[in-house]
């Protein structure tokens, strides 16, 4: 039995062309909105605010920007949350018009070509707000791709397949993420070689690979696809409108959407401020004398990549063999015991462990809850509920960030802040307890 649900006949060209697109964009990721892409964009802003006069906001240098003195790292979250933003907004109306018009494939490729054009073009050094604009539409590209590329995994994939294959993906995605960023840091940039060239290698690496799936994913024929654009777009506005009513019709996708939203906050919180919480509270020995330096710390981002790959397939089958939802819980009481860890946290082999410990259940969270929701979604309607999807996404990037910089500035503590994502792991765990798997499906059939 778990032979034949598990292994065979799992592989076929479209499902390897599907999970290889993980392996494709996640380079993008990795390499141009967590490391290499914004040293580079702090390094070119910091240069125009020193020939604009050397303005100060701190200890940071700034810009004048519309009657506004922005810092590097201002105008870096403006930069990535606009992206977000433009995201959550347009995907559920885009959503509703490529199923109905059996876009899905299409949308995907442009939202990848769009972020491969803008990656590649990083290439060519220009002034700051050039490059936040073309970062602004390489994460628009990588953002609004994956709302149409996960709308794909409940036709690629069977309900009792749809666990590993997006486990499969996004263990794909951390090994094809760290092999780039491994490249770009060997070869091209500073002082091995030009940073410029790094951004090729990481456009070259998502178009090029993005290839695979736009040859071995077939498009699927949509619902409506002989109406006019007009009435088309009425339809999917009415629609929209009717699927954020008829949630009473599938309410254990409301509930898993809220679960969602709640433990994703936390996780997300807890990886982009992993790093600042190591620089200020991270020794490079017992001595504690020396604090890290980033230097240090990119080896600890590359071993959650790492270690995320082996994770994600644990996860995928202890999903198959114990359930989503024990999967997932299993996941966030590791991520609130890293918090916990985090408390004694003080030197670099320390923090090493609590890397080690995300990466072994981030991969893992992510793709059982994306292969989760999946099987919530009424038929015909994957990008237009996976859109929600992403918009839930977007949403958890909000108020996580919130409750760790009240904390910080009540308590002044960074180790206190960390504590208090347990809030959202508990939370989330709490309303997945009401979510009901089978009735969840059942309801999806019926909507």
């Amino acid at each position: 039995m778990a032979r034949s649900r598990h292994t065979q006949g799992f592989w076929n060209a479209e499902r390897f062309g599907w999970a290889f697109y993980d392996w494709a964009n996640s380079a993008f990721v990795l390499c141009i909105v967590t490391v290499i892409g914004p040293a580079y964009f702090v390094a070119v802003f910091e240069e125009a605010a020193r020939q604009a006069g050397g303005r100060m906001v701190g200890p940071a240098l700034a810009l004048e920007v519309a009657g506004l003195r922005l810092t590097a790292e201002a105008a870096w979250s403006f930069t990535i949350s606009a992206a977000s933003l433009v995201v959550a907004l347009s995907s559920p109306l885009l959503g509703a018009i490529a199923d109905a018009r059996g876009l899905r494939k299409r949308f995907l490729m442009l939202y990848a070509g769009a972020g491969v054009a803008a990656t590649l073009a990083l290439a060519a050094p220009g002034p700051w707000w050039l490059v936040a604009a073309l970062i602004l539409v390489g994460t628009i590209g990588f953002e609004g791709g994956n709302v149409y590329y996960n709308a794909y995994l409940p036709d690629v994939a069977s309900p009792a397949q749809r666990d590993m294959l997006s486990s499969w993906g996004f263990a794909l995605g951390y090994v094809g993420g760290v092999l780039a960023l491994a490249l770009c840091l060997a070869f091209f940039v500073p002082p091995r070689g030009d940073i410029h060239l790094s951004f090729v290698l990481v456009g070259l690496w998502w178009g090029g690979f993005a290839l695979i799936p736009a040859l071995l994913v077939r498009a699927r024929p949509g619902r409506l696809a002989a109406l006019p654009l007009g009435r088309l777009v009425a339809r999917a506005w009415g629609e929209i409108v009717a699927t954020v009513r008829g949630v009473r019709r599938t309410p254990n996708a409301g509930l898993f959407l809220l679960a969602f939203l709640l433990y994703n906050d936390g996780i997300a919180t807890l990886i982009s401020n992993a790093t600042p919480f190591a620089l200020q509270n991270v020794y490079l020995d017992d001595s504690l004398t020396a604090k890290v330096g980033l230097a240090q710390l990119i080896p600890a981002i590359m071993l959650v990549q790492v270690v995320a790959f082996p994770g994600s397939l644990v996860c995928g089958w202890a999903a198959g063999r114990f359930g989503e939802k024990r999967t997932i819980y299993a996941c966030l009481a590791v991520f609130t015991a890293v918090v916990g860890y985090g408390q004694v946290v003080h030197t670099l082999r320390e923090f090493y462990v609590m890397a080690g410990l995300i990466g072994l259940v981030l991969g893992g969270a992510q793709a059982i809850s994306r292969s989760l929701y999946a099987q919530f979604v009424p038929p015909a309607k994957n990008a237009e509920f996976f859109s929600f999807f992403a918009l839930s996404e977007r949403v958890s990037a909000m108020f996580g960030p919130l409750a760790y910089g009240l904390s910080l500035i009540i308590t002044g503590d960074t180790r206190v802040a960390l504590l208090s994502l347990t809030v959202f792991f508990v939370a989330g765990a709490a309303v997945l307890t009401r979510v009901d798997v089978a009735r969840g499906r059942a309801d999806a059939l019926r909507a």
